[in-house]
């Protein structure tokens, strides 16, 4: 049931690729243009429309802090994740929305036209996927960006082999397949200016994304 209602909310977004084994249209990714930020997205539960004042973010030193946006789901998953988060000094926020969405402020890096994922990543993307494997009622989203190196074409198809990338080292550490939903935004959703060096290496990166089911 928990699948079934996640699987309803991301095919009415739009914005999510299947894995080949689940995809029961038979194409091989459902988004077909990028919101150009996350607050942009097609379906209301998803999140908001325009970008919020402010989010709630935990960090590895805080106190516990109740969050209204938490009222509707099962408290003990949120309690499992935020603990171990703050247990692995994992920083995160809690994004705004009718789901319970938990954003890591830690990205993962990417050189230029790679989509191989560091040792020092696939550790921490081992362990994290190691608690995921444990838990019945956390989802992963994984979004894959570039900067504005090569053409637009080059990096949407980049940004999906990222997410792609990281969703290997996860199921590497028995995450199901089931858990993981990946989506490639291209050079749209830049994170930094990519007038500088330093700029487009922030914006070569994926965002992981945990949705706590009801």
């Amino acid at each position: 049931m928990r699948f079934a209602s996640l699987f309803l909310v991301l095919m009415l977004s739009g914005c999510v690729s299947l894995p080949s084994d689940l995809n029961l249209l038979g194409e091989r990714n459902l988004l077909d243009v990028a919101p150009k930020d996350e607050y942009a997205l097609m379906h209301p539960e998803w999140g908001v429309k325009e970008k919020p004042a402010a989010v709630y973010v935990g960090t590895a030193t805080n106190n516990r802090t109740a969050s209204t946006s938490r009222s509707s789901m099962k408290r003990e998953n949120y309690d499992s994740l935020e603990s171990f988060l703050m247990s692995n000094g994992i920083d995160y926020e809690v994004l705004p929305g009718n789901h319970v969405m938990v954003k890591v402020k830690d990205m993962i890096r990417f050189n230029t036209g790679s989509a191989r994922v560091s040792p020092d990543s696939a550790r921490w993307l081992q362990r994290v996927g190691r608690y995921i494997a444990t838990q019945q009622g956390i989802d992963i989203v994984i979004n894959g960006h570039t900067d504005n190196t090569g053409t637009p074409m080059f990096n949407d198809k980049l940004s999906e082999r990222r997410a792609d990338a990281v969703k290997n080292t996860l199921l590497s550490s028995a995450v199901t397949r089931e858990a993981i939903y990946t989506r490639g935004f291209g050079e749209y959703v830049p994170e930094c200016s990519n007038q500088t060096r330093n700029g487009k290496a922030c914006n070569r990166r994926v965002e992981v994304m945990f949705i706590v089911s009801n």
